[in-house]
């Protein structure tokens, strides 16, 4: 196992059970194109549900997140977390319940209104979730990636294209490091397998890097360094 893992070329809530989330199926949205929301925090005030609980909420990337009601804010409510398109039980939503309560996992889905015991109630419907892989702070821009499937002989190669979420910004094609996560080196090695399937989900910095060709020229290229990366969750 590497501890150190430069993925290029050579690549290949504490929350408790809350009605907010077992109370799902009741939600009733419209369908829209996926965002990808992080939690900034739980709903913690007094109040009667559905007017309380769940979650605070905010996309990834941008300052300011359109509300279920069309106001844009830095953090929309979100009393209902709805997984069932996951085909999720209720334990598997009461696991994923804490990580993303706290900020450590990622959903790509739609916030909108929709009705719960009656009463218009802002809802986050899920397409995808991705569960954060080290647990450390996630600092920077997020990015999907995945393989392109092209393999050089050279650097820099567009091995792996790397696409700025809830962005419509052109895909990079950096090298990756997910040496500094802090993470274990079996999930490292669950990333990179994952990078031809699935992909993976990261928040890092871009930084130069330069190489010299065959030719003795020297070359420059990019490297993703993660801050944390997340895979598909599992709970």
């Amino acid at each position: 196992m590497f501890k150190r893992l430069t993925l290029s070329l050579l690549t290949l809530a504490a929350l408790q059970v809350a009605p907010s989330l077992l109370m799902a199926q009741e939600a009733v949205v419209t369908k829209a194109a996926p965002i990808t929301y992080i939690a900034t925090g739980v709903d913690l005030r007094k109040c009667a549900f559905p007017f309380c609980g769940g979650y605070f909420v905010k996309a990834v990337n941008q300052p300011l997140t359109q509300c279920a009601d069309g106001t844009w804010k830095k953090a929309c409510h979100a009393v209902v977390l709805d997984t069932k398109a996951l085909g999720w039980t209720d334990e598997q939503q009461s696991a994923f319940a804490g990580p993303f309560g706290q900020g450590q996992a990622l959903v790509q889905g739609q916030l909108a209104t929709g009705e719960v015991q009656g009463i218009k109630t802002p809802v986050l419907t899920v397409a995808s979730a991705w569960q954060g892989q080290a647990l450390s702070k996630s600092t920077g821009v997020f990015y999907a990636v995945r393989s392109t499937g092209i393999v050089c002989i050279t650097t820099p190669c567009p091995s792996l294209a790397a696409t700025r979420l809830n962005s419509r910004a052109t895909p990079i094609n950096p090298d990756l490091d997910l040496s500094r996560t802090g993470a274990s080196d079996a999930q490292i090695e669950a990333a990179g397998q994952a990078l031809a399937t699935t992909g993976i989900l990261t928040a890092g910095s871009l930084v130069p890097v330069y190489s010299t060709d065959y030719t003795g020229k020297t070359r420059r290229g990019t490297r993703l360094v993660a801050s944390e990366f997340y895979l598909p969750a599992k709970p």
